[in-house]
């Protein structure tokens, strides 16, 4: 029974893996690093929820996104750039071309408007 029950959760693990793309870290590293290097920046603010998810979905690769924080309470604040700029929703990206989107759009939707691969692919 024992056996039975490590062979099901090893099938679980296994499944699990497969549907989210088995992207690994060096994947959203690289996305990461791509993005940034053609241009892409998330604006948002310590507190907003969607950046959360934005940031989740990252992990500890999002060290590599260009962020810029708007609220003037957060870490290193840029909030007078936010004003300038007419960040008013959070999380919004902009690209190189001025072209904007948000909030949390997909690795797809980063991949397409940057040209970079993305995880998983």
């Amino acid at each position: 029974m024992k056996s039975l029950f490590a062979i099901l959760v090893i099938g679980i693990f296994i499944i699990s893996a497969c549907k989210s793309g088995g992207t690994s870290s060096k994947e959203k590293d690289d996305f990461a690093k791509c993005i940034t290097e053609k241009g892409a920046t998330m604006y948002g603010t310590f507190w907003c929820p969607k950046c959360g998810r934005t940031k989740a979905r990252f992990g500890s690769s999002f060290q590599y996104v260009n962020y810029v924080e708007c609220d003037p309470r957060g870490d290193n604040e840029k909030s007078q750039l936010c004003l300038d700029k007419g960040i008013d929703k959070y999380d919004t990206w902009e690209f190189a071309d001025g072209s904007r989107a948000g909030p949390e759009p997909s690795f797809d939707a980063l991949a397409e408007k940057t040209g970079c691969i993305a995880p998983g692919k």
